[in-house]
């Protein structure tokens, strides 16, 4: 489906009165697909290629928009609250961050509610806070063996894991403190001692006496603090209740609720634009990427090719035989399964061009410029004065040039050695930084 509207769109495309001819025909793209693919028909690889990146973009298109449909719907439903009853989180959940909108047909007021978690009844508690005791009394010996006989720290806690408590401990600090410790070394006789636990649940209880007179506010609210004081109201009110419910009208106005919308919809849907742009031109960065790729292998194989000539040229063969010799072994170990060898691949067209009829020199020049690299176009060079003014020398200037290009690609390994070195800075700089802290870090803790 996806190509099918690819090939729509590309014939549309094609069509126009002003065809986009960034779009269709880049030169920049045809280059490089030649460059990769010397034969064949390049303008037909480079429709085949835009249809591919059509595709794609119109596949990633199709699925955003689905998307954002789809999230769109989610949210108009998200927004809807049945019956005006909002749920409240389980105990030990925490509490509920809710954005309403409140419409009385005239306005809207976004209403933020931070809707508690449930509380448990009294009866609820009550038999909660046995079970928990039970468990608190194991627990809060420590060394010692029962509590009849005390020698031991004990080990006071102040919540009991599954349990809606929080624990206070009660002592006469002239034997032991609140934390459990003892505070006597040696006692004469032992001394029976009340200890008392508090279990609350939500706060401690604590008594504060503060004196305040109260005067009316000297600005009234307006609606929307009005809501969410009527809110507060009912929120505390309904502690007890799964639900909490709404106030469905304002003073004489009529509310309705919904849930604050993210518009997650629109926000996918106008990324997936941006997001298929950016994966079309990736392509053609992708596709030059490999013309670089190409063009440095090329530039590896080049100290070897020239070597090899150099070799069979003083072992008395002639340049097209030797050069048919270099790129007919080079065919055999590509099909015994090697990989491919972009410079090879240049020198086996030469041999096709060769046997086809084309001349020697005329064959060795648009290999020369097929390869678009200056050490190549020097090789072409040299092979084709060779068959036109001839070259005694031949052998030795083949093998001062492999000399050279072996030098060069010395020279290019400790280049690209340094730009290894330069990108692992980075993540060198990050380990320092990180050992840096793990031995700072316990080291100030120490100290302070």
């Amino acid at each position: 489906m996806g190509e099918q509207l690819a090939c729509w769109l590309y014939h549309k495309l094609e069509t126009m009165q002003r065809k986009p001819d960034k779009i269709l025909y880049n030169n920049a793209v045809r280059e490089d697909l030649q460059t990769l693919e010397p034969a064949g028909n390049t303008l037909e690889r480079q429709r085949i290629y835009v249809i591919k990146k059509l595709s794609l973009c119109s596949m990633i298109v199709v699925c955003g928009v689905v998307m954002s449909v789809v999230l769109w719907i989610k949210d108009e439903m998200d927004t809807r609250i049945v019956d005006n009853q909002l749920i409240r989180n389980a105990l030990g959940d925490g509490t509920k961050h809710i954005q309403l909108v409140a419409e009385d047909g005239e306005e809207s007021y976004d209403i933020p509610i931070n809707l508690s978690e449930r509380c448990y009844s009294v009866e609820e508690l009550t038999k909660m806070s046995e079970e928990a005791m039970s468990i608190l009394e194991t627990q809060i010996l420590g060394e010692n063996q029962s509590f009849d006989r005390i020698e031991y720290d004990m080990r006071f806690v102040d919540s009991v894991n599954g349990y809606p408590f929080t624990v206070e401990w009660r002592t006469d600090d002239t034997y032991m403190d609140d934390t459990g410790r003892l505070v006597q070394h040696t006692i004469a006789v032992p001394v029976l001692m009340e200890l008392t636990a508090v279990l609350s649940c939500e706060s401690f209880e604590i008594e504060y006496d503060i004196s305040v007179r109260i005067f009316g506010k000297a600005v009234q609210p307006g609606a929307s603090e009005r809501l969410s004081a009527q809110i507060s109201e009912l929120e505390a009110a309904s502690r007890l209740d799964q639900n909490m419910t709404l106030p469905s009208s304002l003073e004489s106005r009529h509310i309705e609720w919904r849930y604050k919308r993210h518009y997650r919809g629109l926000l996918v849907l106008a990324m997936t634009p941006v997001l298929a742009i950016f994966i079309y031109y990736g392509k053609d960065r992708d596709l030059h990427k490999q013309v670089q790729e190409r063009e440095e292998q090329m530039r590896m194989d080049y100290p070897e090719i020239v070597s090899a000539l150099a070799l069979l040229l003083g072992a008395g063969m002639t340049v097209p035989n030797a050069w048919n010799k270099i790129a007919k072994d080079y065919r055999k170990r590509r099909e015994e399964g090697g990989g491919k060898r972009y410079a090879y691949e240049e020198m086996l067209l030469a041999v096709y061009e060769m046997e086809s009829g084309t001349t020697q020199a005329k064959a060795y020049e648009r290999f020369g410029r097929r390869c678009r690299i200056p050490s190549y176009n020097k090789l072409s060079t040299m092979l084709a004065q060779n068959l036109k003014k001839g070259a005694a020398n031949l052998t030795l200037l083949l093998k001062a040039e492999a000399s050279d290009a072996f030098e060069q690609r010395k020279h290019s390994a400790r280049k690209q050695g340094e730009q290894a070195g330069t990108k692992l800075l980075v993540p060198m700089m990050m380990l320092l930084g990180i050992t840096m802290v793990i031995i700072m870090v316990p080291a100030f803790q120490t100290y302070f």
